[in-house]
Formats: C-alpha cells, structure tokens, sequence
C-alpha cells in the first residue's frame, strides 16, 4: 500500500527551494561535465518539484521508497493536460536513481544530459503550476 503523508499546503515553498538549488546544481555540473553529480541533481530536483507539486495541490506527499508510489499520488493532481507526459518524465529520471547512485559503471554523457533535459522539463512545469 502506498505510504502518503500529510503536509501543511504552506510547505510547498520548502520543497520547491530544494527543487530550485538541486536544478541550479544540475545546470552547473552539466556545464562543467560531472555525469555523476548532474544524474544525482536530476533525480533530486523532480523529488522536491512532485513533493512541491502534491503538497500544494494534495497536502501529502509521498513517504515510500517506491517510485511509483510517487507517481501514483501525481496521478491525482487536478492540473489540466498533460499530465501523463510529465509523470513519464518523473518516472524516467527516477529510473536511473539505482544506476546512478549504486552501479561501479559511471553514469554517460548522454544519461546525464538526457536525464537534465527531463528534469528540466518538469521542473520548470513544476514551477509553472505553484505560486510565485
């Protein structure tokens, strides 16, 4: 069973910084080529951009080390269009979390940036669906 926690809607903020310094750092190692710190700076800004996302507009996040408990709870968000391509997206990035994190094989140019360029794509919708 999914494991969701309740969260004031007030703390999105919180989580949407996290997203806001993990981006900054994924654009950063990108730009000098650290795959590894890019691929960690990915997976950690879509965590804190969905839990910013489903605390404001749910007040719970996801507390499970399940990838897909997390992306069951964006499922429920009630934002118009598109919403498939954006769990695809999250659930994309968080796929490589094991390989990125664990595996003695680095992490490719090309993981990376695929990676940064779909982190950076739900971030930045992420961001377009909170308050300023």
């Amino acid at each position: 069973m999914p494991q969701y926690v309740n969260v004031e809607k007030h703390r999105f903020a919180a989580y949407i910084k996290k997203a806001d310094e993990f981006f900054q750092s994924l654009k950063e190692a990108v730009q000098a080529g650290r795959w590894e710190a890019a691929g960690l700076a990915a997976i950690h800004c879509v965590i804190s951009s969905s839990d910013a996302l489903t605390t404001y507009h749910l007040q719970q996040r996801s507390a499970s080390e399940r990838h897909q408990d997390a992306a069951q709870l964006l499922k429920r968000l009630p934002l118009p269009g598109g919403l498939q391509d954006k769990i695809k997206q999250f659930i994309d990035v968080l796929e490589m979390k094991n390989q990125v994190e664990y595996d003695a094989v680095p992490t490719s140019e090309k993981d990376a940036l695929q990676m940064a360029k779909q982190a950076e794509r739900f971030y930045s919708w992420a961001k377009a669906n909170l308050p300023k």
